[in-house]
């Protein structure tokens, strides 16, 4: 009898399904909204910097 072999696509040759699929439960997350609020500030912050104290 012939091994049945799987057909995993060229995603699966590449790593990427594999990669994805590895996620873990206790990894570190961030919220997005977080980046982009941070993001936000920060450049807030910059701008207000350029504003006040001038080169």
């Amino acid at each position: 009898m012939a091994k049945k072999e799987k057909n995993t696509g060229f995603q699966a040759s590449a790593g990427l399904i594999r990669y994805f699929d590895a996620e873990e439960k206790s990894a570190f997350r961030i919220h997005p909204n977080v980046v982009i609020g941070v993001s936000l500030l920060t450049a807030v912050a910059i701008y207000a910097l350029k504003i006040f104290y001038p080169v």
